[in-house]
C-alpha cells in the first residue's frame, strides 16, 4: 500500500519539474506592412477584400467600417495586438487608420 503511494509521490514530483510545450496562440487578421501600404483611398470593397481578406469585424450598425485585428501571444513575451480600420464612403476606400503596425511575421 505504501509503495504505490511513494510512487505517484516521486512521479508527481519528476513530472512537475519538466517543461511544458506552450504554443503561440495566434488570433484574427494577420496583415503585413506590404499588404497594407497598397490599400489606397478610391479602392472598391472588392479589391480591398482580395488585398487584405475578409475583415475580422464588421460592425452591422456601421457597415462602412472594416476592422482587421490581429493578437499575437508567445509564451514568455508580452501579447503583441495590431489592427487597421478601413473606412468606405459609396463603396469605396475613404481612409485606413492603422492603430498599431503590424509586428514583422518571422
Amino acid at each position: 500500500m505504501i509503495k504505490p503511494i511513494i510512487s505517484l509521490s516521486l512521479s508527481a514530483i519528476l513530472l512537475a519539474g519538466c517543461n511544458t510545450y506552450k504554443m503561440e496562440i495566434q488570433q484574427g487578421n494577420y496583415i503585413s506592412r506590404e499588404a497594407l501600404a497598397t490599400v489606397r483611398p478610391g479602392m472598391s470593397e472588392a479589391q480591398v477584400r482580395e488585398v487584405l481578406g475578409t475583415p475580422l469585424l464588421v460592425d452591422d450598425f456601421h457597415k462602412s467600417r472594416w476592422d482587421y485585428v490581429f493578437y499575437l501571444h508567445s509564451p514568455g513575451q508580452p501579447p503583441q495586438r495590431s489592427s487597421a480600420t478601413v473606412f468606405f464612403q459609396n463603396g469605396v476606400v475613404r481612409d485606413i487608420r492603422v492603430d498599431a503596425a503590424p509586428a514583422a511575421k518571422g
